[in-house]
C-alpha cells in the first residue's frame, strides 16, 4: 500500500477505500488499514530511507533546493548521487538518489546551509560539486565551502532567455495581447481558442506556452473562413508572425539542448552534437537565435572548465524539482497546514521498496522515532500554531 501511494497519485484516503472496495466486490479478505495507518507507514519509509548504512565515498554530487510552504518555514532538501554510479544513458530517477538531509527552518542563511553541508561531508565523504538553481543563500554557502557550483541548466537557460526577451517591446506586446484575449473571451463561445494562462514567475522556463499556442493559432488562421468569428478574433496575431516563428525555433533549440544534456550529461562530445542541432535553425532573426546558442554554449564550456577531470557532468536539478512537485500534490488539499513531517515522503520517494528491506525497515522504525525526527527537523508546525491560536481565542 505504501508502494501504491509513492508510485501513484492516489490519496491516502483513496487507497484505503480502494482496498475496501476490492474486498467487497471480489470477496477478498485483505487487511484494511485506515488512511492514517498508511500515512504513518509512508513516514516510516522516509525515516529509514534517511538513515541507511552508507559507506564514505569521495565522489558525491549534491543536489540542493529549498521550498516555501504556507506559513513562515522553508524546507531544505539535499539529495546525493555518486559519480561512479551515474550512467548518463537516461535522466535521473528517484531510485538513483540518496536522501541526505531534510529539515525545516524559519530562514535558511548561507551560514546555516554551509554548516549542514559540512556535516554531510563529515558523515559521507568528499563532495565533488553541487548542483542547484540560482538561490542566493545556497550559492553563497557553496562559495563559503569552496565547492564547485554547477548551475541547473533549466534555470540558467531561463535567465538567458529573460535577458534576451525580458525587455523586448515585441515580446512584451505579444504577451500582453495574449493576456487580453484570454481575459476577454474566456467565458465566450470561442473560449476553446484563447491562449493558455501565462505563468509570470516562470515564463522563461516555459517558453513553449507562448510559442506553441502562437504557432497553432497561425495555422488555425490558414483554414478559417475570413468571415468567421475565430478568424476575426485571431487576426491580431498575424502582426507577430515572424516573432512567433522565432520563438518556435528558440524553444525547439532550447528543448533539444536540455534533453541532450539532461539525459547524456555535459561533455565535450555533447557540445559538438549541439552544433548539429543548431546548424539549420535560422528564423526571422537568425542573429538573435545565434546569440542565444552562443550564450548557452559559453555557459556549458565554463561549467566544463570548472571540472576538467570529469568526463561527464550532471547539470540538472530536475529530479529535486519533481520531488517537490509530488510533495506539494500530497498536501494540496490542505496546504494551510504548512510544513509537517509528511515532508519525509521526499526521502521515501527514493526508496526502491524492496519487499524484504521494506518489512524490516517498517518493523525497526517506531512512532517514537517519527516523533523525535519531527521535533528535531520540523519543530512546531503551522497547524499547531493555528490550533493554539484558536484555543487561546476561545474559537
Amino acid at each position: 500500500m505504501v508502494s501504491v501511494k509513492l508510485n501513484t497519485s492516489s490519496s491516502f484516503r483513496a487507497i484505503a477505500k480502494t482496498i475496501s472496495t476490492l474486498n467487497l466486490y471480489f470477496n477478498l479478505e485483505c487487511g484494511q488499514p485506515s488512511y492514517g495507518t498508511i500515512l504513518v507507514w509512508t513516514k516510516k519509509v522516509g525515516i529509514f530511507s534517511l538513515r541507511p548504512p552508507i559507506q564514505e565515498a569521495d565522489d558525491w554530487v549534491l543536489i540542493i533546493d529549498e521550498s516555501i510552504a504556507v506559513g513562515h518555514e522553508r524546507l531544505l532538501v539535499v539529495y546525493g548521487v555518486r559519480t561512479s554510479q551515474l550512467t548518463f544513458n537516461r535522466a535521473l530517477t528517484y531510485s538513483d538518489l540518496t536522501p541526505l538531509f531534510i529539515k525545516a527552518s524559519d530562514k535558511w542563511t548561507a551560514d546555516l546551509i554551509r554548516n549542514e553541508i559540512e556535516v554531510i561531508i563529515k558523515n559521507y565523504g568528499n563532495v565533488k560539486y553541487i548542483v542547484t538553481d540560482g538561490g542566493s543563500a545556497i550559492v553563497k554557502s557553496i562559495r563559503l565551502l569552496s565547492k564547485i557550483h554547477v548551475y541547473d541548466i533549466t534555470h540558467k537557460i531561463a535567465l538567458l532567455l529573460k535577458k534576451m526577451y525580458g525587455n523586448d517591446p515585441v515580446f512584451i506586446a505579444y504577451s500582453k495581447e495574449m493576456t487580453q484575449m484570454r481575459f476577454k473571451y474566456i467565458c465566450s463561445n470561442i473560449a476553446h481558442i484563447v491562449p493558455p494562462k501565462q505563468r509570470s514567475n516562470s515564463r522563461f522556463m516555459n517558453l513553449d506556452i507562448l510559442s506553441d499556442w502562437g504557432l497553432k493559432a497561425l495555422n488555425c488562421l490558414k483554414g478559417a473562413e475570413k468571415s468567421s468569428k475565430i478568424y476575426q478574433r485571431l487576426q491580431w496575431i498575424t502582426a507577430y508572425k515572424d516573432f512567433i516563428n522565432e520563438l518556435g525555433i528558440a524553444n525547439k533549440v532550447v528543448n533539444d539542448f536540455k534533453i541532450l544534456i539532461k539525459t547524456r550529461g555535459l561533455s565535450k562530445y555533447n557540445l559538438k552534437k549541439m552544433k548539429k542541432i543548431t546548424k539549420n535553425n535560422k528564423g526571422a532573426n537568425g542573429h538573435r537565435i545565434a546569440t542565444l546558442v552562443e550564450n548557452i554554449t559559453n555557459y556549458l564550456k565554463e561549467t566544463l572548465a570548472l571540472l576538467p577531470q570529469e568526463k561527464k557532468i550532471l547539470c540538472t536539478s530536475d529530479i529535486i524539482e519533481s520531488s517537490f512537485g509530488k510533495y506539494k500534490n500530497y498536501i494540496a488539499q490542505n496546504s494551510t497546514i504548512g510544513i509537517t513531517n509528511l515532508s519525509l515522503c521526499l526521502a521515501a520517494f527514493t526508496n526502491p521498496l524492496n519487499q524484504k528491506e521494506l518489512i524490516s525497515g517498517m518493523e525497526n522504525t517506531t512512532t517514537n522515532d517519527l516523533a523525535k525526527w519531527s521535533k528535531e527537523h520540523i519543530g512546531e508546525t503551522n497547524l499547531s500554531r493555528r490550533k493554539r491560536f484558536l484555543k487561546l481565542n476561545g474559537v
